[in-house]
């Protein structure tokens, strides 16, 4: 007999509700759930790899230069020393 969020890590994280469907149909063999740990709460591991970097904005900052030598980026410091 295992909780919700044991059958979730145990088949790598898939939905519930899926989970439900596959033990209603006979698909797991073995395994009964916990009829008090039907449901779960988030799953932090799930959060975590669904997180996503902001997009790219559509819209260049800063406005890009109108004519050549408007900006000039140069190396001032020159070559780092290796040791």
């Amino acid at each position: 007999t295992l909780t919700m969020e044991e059958l979730h890590a145990r088949l790598f994280h898939i939905a519930p509700a899926t989970i439900r469907d596959m033990l209603a149909k006979g698909m797991v063999e073995g395994v009964k759930l916990d009829p008090l740990h039907e449901t779960m709460g988030q799953c932090e591991s799930c959060e975590y790899a669904k997180a996503t970097r902001k997009p790219i904005g559509k819209v260049r900052e800063p406005k890009r230069r109108e004519k050549f030598g408007d900006e000039v980026h140069t190396d001032l410091w020159g070559p780092s020393p290796t040791q």
